[in-house]
């Protein structure tokens, strides 16, 4: 870069009021070399008297040195304040240095070599100033107050003329000093002025990445390290169901995601099922990009939601069944009701005991198929609803009691119990259904004592929620996987369709169904919305 070229970037830097802090910084350093130059002189020139500089005057000396403390000690807040501009206040500093170290010259009546050195300090930062003409000016007055100062010594014969070539000297060391300073400055302002377009380029990057990561559909979070959150979206915390603060440890904010990220940092095989996470129990598989091969630099986590993707993925996979399975439903309902007929008659007109387990057999099969045909059908039915408002402080107990009688499960296994008064939106029999399925799974795996079974019913916000629990055995990972996938079931009696038409008509009311972890046994959780109701779906 040309010299012309720095001095109009400096000039630019100046104009803009654009100073370094380091060029403050400085001038403070001045003016502070200035309070302890002016203390210094007086306990020189007067406590020392004057034995080391001989003074004409040691009153007008002392009152220079008083001045020039004063003056320094003035200096200090418009410095502070950095009002008015920098260069206005150097030249005030340097128009003090001369003036009151000039005046001392002269009363000290010393060579270039005494008072007069300190004005090397000044010329320094007299390069600091943009234009090179005002350096040469500051310059060339203070080489003229020490060459004058000398002259008068000639004249008064005090001095010899060697006297002057020594004063010279100073004179151009002064002038090498500013231009040597000037040089060192244009260095620095062009230095800082790159580093601050860098350092706004840096921040108009990180604004840029943090706007994207906040309007991506996916859950996306940073992490350094050792596992620190340095920048995640609304939709980490939506997912995993807690508050995330800045630079927050993933130990603390979500202590599953830390497990998995921890075997992922130190290659071991992470858990190839989902986890669950958040009040909706939503089933969560994390992605981890690594930021260097060694993964000690951190990462960024993308979690993706297996909740939806797999209902998504259900609804595919059941439309392409949906009419062949209904025809089919229908077509095999009549011959159904024919075999179930005829094992009746049959069954009336024997006495024989083999016929009659060979009858009931036959019965039993029956109506199994017909279960099976029937929760076929229900695929179809979710659209016919009427949403109202249930009272289920009165309903879900009354159901309860029909369940318990027509299952035959003995009196105090199923608990009920109420928080406030629960009014849920959703249609009458489609929430029968869903707590038949429920409760029949949980009779299936309960442990059959006193209480293994309890709904408890909740009203949270704007949001009602009906939980089932039960006290059985805990449910596998590859198994929750799986758990409201159409056809799927670990029963050797059940179809694998009870709990996804459960979800399904959650769903089609609104509601959400889901399985949440806790330490022993199992619980699902109906949630719904509150009143007033939507219009109902006919």
């Amino acid at each position: 870069m040309s010299t012309a070229a720095a001095t109009s970037e400096v000039s630019a830097l100046i104009q803009r009021d654009d100073t370094p802090d380091s060029f403050w910084r400085v001038l403070t350093q001045l003016n502070r070399f200035r309070l302890f130059v002016a203390f210094a002189l007086a306990v020189v020139g007067l406590a020392m008297n004057g034995s080391l500089l001989s003074l004409a005057s040691p009153e007008w000396f002392a009152g220079v040195c008083a001045v020039y403390f004063l003056a320094a000690w003035v200096f200090i807040l418009p410095m502070r304040n950095r009002l008015p501009a920098f260069e206005t206040q150097l030249v005030r500093h340097v128009v003090v240095d001369i003036a009151c170290i000039g005046t001392i010259l002269y009363l000290s009546g010393s060579g270039p070599a005494g008072p007069g050195l300190l004005l090397i300090v000044s010329m320094a930062a007299v390069g600091m100033l943009r234009q090179k003409r005002k350096i040469f000016f500051w310059a060339s007055l203070a080489s003229l107050v020490v060459l004058s100062q000398q002259f008068w010594l000639v004249l008064g014969g005090d001095a010899n003329l060697n006297i002057l070539a020594r004063g010279g000297v100073l004179a151009a060391g002064f002038f090498g000093v500013a231009l040597l300073a000037h040089v060192q400055t244009t260095g620095v302002l062009v230095a800082s002025r790159l580093a601050r377009e860098k350092g706004r380029e840096a921040e108009n990057m990180a604004r840029v990445n943090a706007r994207v990561i906040q309007e991506l559909p996916y859950a996306v979070l940073a992490l350094d390290g050792d596992g620190e959150v340095l920048q995640f979206n609304a939709r980490v915390e939506a997912l995993l169901g807690s508050r995330f603060l800045p630079h927050c440890h993933l130990r603390q904010c979500s202590p599953q995601l830390a497990e998995y990220w921890s075997r992922w940092r130190n290659r071991e095989d992470t858990p190839p099922h989902p986890f669950q996470a958040g009040p909706d129990g939503r089933r969560l598989i994390p992605r981890f990009i690594e930021l260097e091969p060694s993964r000690r630099q951190g990462a960024v986590v993308v979690l993706e939601d297996m909740t939806d993707l797999e209902a998504q993925a259900q609804r595919m996979k059941l439309a392409s069944l949906g009419m062949l399975t209904a025809n089919l439903a229908h077509e095999i309902r009549n011959p159904l009701s024919a075999i179930r007929h005829a094992a009746g008659l049959l069954r009336e007109d024997t006495q024989d005991e083999v016929a009659l387990r060979l009858t009931r057999i036959i019965d039993d099969n029956a109506e199994r198929l017909n279960g099976l045909v029937e929760d076929v059908l229900a695929l179809n039915r979710r659209d016919r609803m009427r949403r109202e408002a249930l009272d289920l402080a009165e309903v879900v107990p009354l159901f309860v009691r029909h369940f318990a009688q027509r299952e035959q499960v003995p009196d105090h296994v199923i608990e009920v119990l109420a928080s406030g008064e629960p009014r849920l939106c959703m249609d009458a029999h489609h929430l029968e259904q869903i707590l038949w399925n429920l409760l029949r799974n949980a009779w299936r795996y309960c442990s059959r004592q006193p209480g293994s079974i309890r709904v408890h019913m909740s009203a949270v916000a704007d949001r009602v929620e009906i939980d089932v629990i039960n006290d059985g055995p805990p449910i596998s990972p590859e198994t929750k996987t799986r758990l409201f996938e159409p056809f799927y079931t670990t029963s050797k009696q059940g179809t694998g369709l009870g709990l996804y038409i459960a979800r399904d008509l959650a769903e089609a009311n609104g509601g959400r169904l889901g399985y949440l972890e806790i330490p022993d046994g199992a619980l699902f959780r109906l949630s719904g919305a509150c009143p007033p109701c939507k219009e109902s779906v006919t």
